[in-house]
């Protein structure tokens, strides 16, 4: 009887459009579930975006730029109803959507993951300031998830960010990975992973993929590939 009440009095929500659920343990609408299409090929072959294509092996962007992070995958393109979901667990701490979102990346990519073989997956992290408002690192949620699903080791605090840098919005793609460089570090005295796993939740320009892989490079990381939520696709 308790738990009925309080099932009535907090009903569980979509955690994409908060539309009330009647049953199950999907934790989005069939509406919401319909809309958010995983992406699939074509694909480009470095960063996992949508393209024109099967003749194009990578994005307009890729084809333009060298990375240090070599390879990754996106599940979804950003568009408003991601929008509407990374702001829910982001920002109000809908916990559910990114327990459901870390499964998918299992579900979707685990296979890959086991074939690179990551010594590490280490989440992006965020300033303390930022973590203090929101009360947790999305990032690091979803990464331990997947880590603990696949048996491999999440290391916190490995790769830390000691910034609170600049907004980015009025920055080309070079001068944020300048301006996000000197806000990341590795944590002293500890010994380089071989092949890391970097976690985030949103890819726009891969700016904080490269700052974080400029440091782990320094520190003797050999190869990094990247895991995010969603991709923008322009």
């Amino acid at each position: 009887m308790r738990y009925d009440i309080l099932g009535f009095l907090y009903p569980k929500k979509c955690i994409v459009c908060h539309k009330i659920l009647s049953s199950g343990k999907n934790p989005m609408c069939g509406e919401c579930q319909r809309k958010l299409a995983v992406i699939t090929e074509p694909r480009c072959k470095r960063c996992s975006k949508t393209i024109p294509h099967m003749e194009m092996e990578f994005c307009e962007d890729c084809s333009k730029r060298t990375f240090l992070v070599e390879k990754g995958f996106a599940l979804y393109p950003y568009d408003k109803n991601m929008k509407k979901a990374i702001r829910n667990f982001k920002y109000e701490g809908e916990l559910s959507g990114g327990m459901y979102f870390a499964g998918k990346l299992v579900e979707y990519y685990g296979a890959w993951i086991r074939g690179i073989a990551p010594d590490a997956i280490l989440p992006v992290p965020i300033h303390k300031n930022r973590r203090r408002f929101r009360g947790f690192n999305q990032a690091e949620y979803v990464a331990e998830i997947v880590g603990r699903e696949l048996g491999i080791a999440v290391p916190v605090g490995y790769l830390l960010r000691t910034e609170d840098t600049l907004p980015q919005k009025k920055l080309d793609v070079k001068g944020r990975i300048n301006n996000l460089r000197k806000g990341f570090a590795v944590q002293e005295n500890r010994a380089p992973y071989e092949t890391v796993l970097l976690v985030d939740d949103i890819y726009t320009t891969g700016a904080t993929l490269e700052a974080c892989a400029m440091v782990l490079k320094e520190a003797g990381t050999r190869r990094i590939y990247f895991l995010c939520l969603c991709i923008g696709m322009q």
